[in-house]
């Protein structure tokens, strides 16, 4: 009995680093300052926002000389391939705990849905929804995803954490 509880904990131990391993490849680090990220693969497209050396992004694909990355509108987003490395685990450096409290959480949400709802203000200001609804839901997205990355910085969390953070 006692050799198979330690077979189980050694197994489950096992598969959670696989599992960690795994989650780490899924994503991407920037590996210079300033970087911008567009809306899509190529130098012409808008810029949604600048980010910084360290910040990690959940990887969506590879497409050639960019990568596809998860934002917090759900759009693709994409950074030029040579301005990132992809991580094969997480290290404590790259801050990918959710150790604020629970106070601090609902602080950050709150930020968060203060900075969707400054989105759809902005859009509407630019580009009404009665005008084209299109245009407008493209331009708060963008909005959106600027805003609440603005919101992480703010906090020091990284924005692979969003939907931690939302589903806590």
């Amino acid at each position: 009995m006692k050799a198979r509880i330690i077979f189980s904990f050694v197994l489950w131990f096992t598969m959670h680093l696989l599992n960690i391993s795994t989650y780490a490849q899924d994503h991407i680090v920037l590996n210079s300052f300033n970087i911008n990220i567009r809306t899509g693969p190529g130098n012409g497209f808008f810029v949604v926002c600048t980010a910084g050396k360290g910040e990690i992004f959940q990887l969506v694909e590879e497409r050639g000389d960019w990568v596809e990355i998860k934002m917090y509108s759900e759009n693709s987003r994409f950074v030029h391939r040579d301005l990132v490395y992809f991580l094969k685990e997480f290290v404590p450096g790259h801050n990918m705990n959710l150790l604020q409290s629970e106070e601090e959480i609902k602080k950050i949400k709150k930020d968060i849905e203060w900075a969707k709802s400054v989105a759809r203000v902005e859009a509407d200001e630019i580009i009404p929804e009665a005008i084209s609804k299109e245009r407008f839901e493209n331009f708060r997205n963008i909005s959106m995803d600027k805003n609440i990355h603005n919101i992480l910085e703010i906090h020091g969390i990284q924005s692979a954490l969003y939907s931690q953070i939302m589903n806590h």
